[in-house]
């Protein structure tokens, strides 16, 4: 093998190359999402990850290592989730005027989200650790990966489980708006940050502001509960469940 291969090989396997093509397969779905005129079924999520599946196994690289590679990308999540709070400070006067349907709307949500996932689980017999991967699909990934610990999951999963529910959450979520004739953006956005986290925020800023906002509330409320409420019942929720 020449110099020039065996440089392109070791760079492979070195931080600079998961970050570099995470942002270049991110930059392609945005220029994809645009062409199609923001058609949901190409959301840049979905669409970026076919470049990083396509080429991980052509250059020999695996999953826990592009992991590894991308960590910096991955701790970056916490401050991007933190910065939510400036356009959410922006409805501030919004968000007074309905705090009560606010607070039922978080706790009902939180529950429901969890429990469909865990009792379609359970029903479907599978076993004890992706039981408790699915717990907190619904809440963003940074948050996830270490509720999932205390429910014995593995974190992978979980966070595979949090992608795939963000994806559908942006895809469905405007033929079920449509269906349901909900125009009033708070609304548009609370739903789609309570049961789409990350993915379904920035979704809900393509509605406006305020619908970006109250998505940004919606996803730090249920990540919130659910961090908490989630490892203090969960041993009383698998013991009914015979896990």
């Amino acid at each position: 093998m020449s110099p020039e291969l065996d440089n392109l090989a070791a760079l492979a396997h070195t931080p600079l190359f998961g970050i570099l093509l995470t942002l270049a397969s991110y930059r392609f779905a945005l220029w994809v999402y645009g062409k199609s005129n923001s058609l949901p079924v190409f959301h840049p999520f979905l669409v970026a990850s076919i470049p990083v599946i396509i080429v991980l196994p052509l250059v020999g690289v695996d999953y826990e290592e592009y992991r590894d590679q991308t960590r910096l990308i991955a701790f970056l999540l916490g401050p991007a989730t933190v910065a939510l709070a400036w356009p959410l400070y922006r409805q501030l006067h919004a968000v007074r005027s309905v705090l009560t349907p606010i607070v039922v709307a978080t706790l009902i949500g939180a529950a429901i989200s969890a429990a469909i996932a865990v009792g379609l689980a359970w029903w479907l017999g599978a076993p004890a650790e992706v039981v408790g991967s699915l717990a907190p699909k619904s809440i963003t990934t940074p948050i996830a990966v270490e509720v999932v610990k205390s429910t014995g999951g593995y974190v992978s999963l979980a966070a595979g489980a949090v992608a795939i529910t963000g994806i559908v959450g942006a895809l469905t979520a405007g033929p079920i708006f449509r269906l349901l004739k909900v125009n009033d953006q708070r609304i548009k956005g609370f739903a789609l940050g309570l049961v789409a986290h990350a993915i379904g925020t920035a979704r809900a800023f393509e509605y406006g502001e305020k619908a970006g906002a109250f998505a940004g509330l919606a996803l730090g409320l249920c990540g919130l509960v659910t961090a908490m409420a989630l490892p203090w019942i969960w041993p009383w929720v698998a013991q009914w469940l015979g896990q």
